[in-house]
């Protein structure tokens, strides 16, 4: 588009907004808590089975793994992360990074958030995730 002066006017960008980070608190987190549990989508079992197969192939026994956060409480948005908990009788060897970086290279197509708990020192953390989760494979 030319303007009167023969400058070209460059035209209007619409950004749109970041939307902010949920702000999770007490209060939010018991109402969540207390709705009920949504049903998953084949597209939402499809791609939990393929995510857990990739843990279990990857995480060696004695391990517990399991599922943890929305995603287990069924209370998640498409763009929900995906929060794996490894717990076990120490720190997993070689950390988790092979096995994020294993999902992230999947078509698993959520952010992986893998969390080993022997490295947590929250209890407030651990108790809620422990209390929601879904597990994958108990420890022995």
């Amino acid at each position: 588009m030319a303007s009167e002066g023969g400058r070209l006017d460059k035209p209007h960008v619409v950004r749109r907004a970041r939307r902010p980070e949920p702000v999770i608190n007490s209060r939010n987190m018991a109402a969540s808590e207390n709705r009920d549990r949504q049903p998953r989508s084949p597209f939402e079992e499809r791609y939990l089975a393929e995510a857990r197969r990739i843990c279990l192939e990857l995480v060696p026994e004695p391990y517990d793994v399991f599922l943890f956060g929305s995603r287990a409480r069924g209370h998640c948005e498409h763009s929900s992360d995906l929060d794996i908990g490894i717990a076990g009788p120490g720190p997993l060897p070689g950390g988790v990074s092979r096995l994020t970086d294993r999902l992230l290279d999947s078509d698993v197509p959520w952010r992986p958030q893998v969390v080993d708990f022997a490295l947590v020192t929250d209890d407030d953390f651990r108790r809620r995730a422990y209390e929601e989760r879904e597990p994958w494979r108990p420890a022995n």
